[in-house]
């Protein structure tokens, strides 16, 4: 039923592009139908990554987070989520995180407090009171859209050359670097 290989995770096509308006409407959009079909299973459905920060360039690809208390309901969850068009594929080397993902979207399920959930809100809060920081991850998320671009294993690589980025905010935001999870080291 799924993979946790995260070479399967992206087929998607692989660019960077400016802030687009519109990404709020849609996350709206796709907000209400998560919770219209799972919503007795969540405690909140979030519009996350790039797309949710106005002015952050990013791939347009809408990050939905939607957290649950625990993973008690999770069989429900991926039967509602299947049944609206998305693929479960498991923690894809992300403990603690099931992922679902269709054309456009990709789904973050997670535990209510775990660490990914920590990560993800200290991430995006500082991006977010921090213009200046935000426009420096902009930029090297252009350059490495560049860089990858036409590599067979664009999105995984991205992702990787982003990570020394993204744990330095996380310290200045105060996560403890120690606690850095498996797959980002």
């Amino acid at each position: 039923m799924s993979t946790d290989d995260p070479s399967n995770a992206y087929s998607d096509p692989f660019k960077v592009v400016d802030y687009d308006p519109i990404w709020a409407k849609v996350f709206s959009n796709e907000h209400d139908l998560i919770l219209s079909t799972i919503g007795q299973y969540v405690m909140t459905v979030e519009h996350v990554g790039s797309t949710s920060i106005p002015g952050l360039a990013a791939k347009p690809i809408i990050d939905i987070q939607v957290v649950v208390q625990d993973f008690s309901n999770l069989s429900q969850c991926i039967e509602g989520m299947t049944g609206i068009g998305y693929t479960y594929k498991g923690l894809l080397g992300i403990e603690g995180r099931e992922y679902f993902k269709r054309p456009g979207f990709h789904v973050h399920m997670v535990q209510m407090g775990n660490d990914e959930y920590t990560r993800k809100t200290l991430f995006l809060k500082y991006l977010r009171e921090h213009k200046d920081v935000c426009q420096e991850y902009a930029e090297l998320k252009k350059r490495l859209a560049i860089k990858w671009n036409g590599h067979p294993s664009a999105h995984l690589e991205y992702n990787l050359d982003k990570t020394e980025f993204i744990m330095g905010v996380l310290t200045r935001a105060g996560w403890d670097p120690e606690l850095k999870p498996e797959y980002l080291k």
